[in-house]
């Protein structure tokens, strides 16, 4: 039980130790708010818009991608995050590679809208994780079965030349 109580908190600790951006001071949604009707794949997902939540659409895919690929394949995240954001993902990674877990599958977008903060523009975001388990080398999963599976994005986009990219953020468990 100690090992799965490690393994969630080394896999979940680099995304909810960025910097926070919270939901404090915010604004009003903004008019190219989207929602998404149950999509099949993530990739379909992307397909907004929308260009601020077509990068949060984007740094999901990229996540899953290095995590299915058990910290291996990196080279997608870079372009849809900023360095600091980087740091900590390949972090996770190097995390995967060594103890030899990956997912079996992918995280489901349940909805996502840009909002205006006062710190920035926002991206909140209902993700599912009931389908893609983090198991180790043996196929166990190593997630307590306790393990919430909805979980709440609140993460800053920030312009970089001719896109979007995600600078960090929080998520936590919710009911979403």
């Amino acid at each position: 039980m100690r090992m799965r109580n490690l393994a969630l908190t080394a896999t979940l600790l680099p995304i909810t130790m960025l910097t926070g951006c919270g939901t404090d001071g915010v604004a009003a949604a903004a008019p190219a708010a989207h929602r998404a009707a149950k999509p099949a794949t993530l990739a379909e997902e992307a397909a907004t818009d929308d260009p601020v939540v077509h990068a949060y659409y984007t740094y999901r895919i990229a996540l899953d991608v290095m995590m299915r690929s058990g910290g291996s394949r990196t080279r997608q995240l870079e372009p849809a995050m900023t360095p600091k954001m980087y740091q900590a993902i390949s972090a996770q990674a190097r995390y995967f590679r060594t103890k030899k877990l990956h997912n079996t599958g992918t995280t489901k977008v349940i909805w996502a809208k840009r909002t205006l903060a006062s710190n920035g523009v926002l991206v909140s975001a209902c993700y599912d994780t009931s389908a893609a388990r983090t198991v180790n080398s043996r196929g166990r999963s190593v997630l307590p079965n306790t393990t919430p599976t909805r979980w709440l994005d609140q993460m800053r986009v920030l312009p970089q030349q001719s896109h979007w990219i995600v600078d960090g953020g929080t998520t936590t468990p919710a009911d979403c």
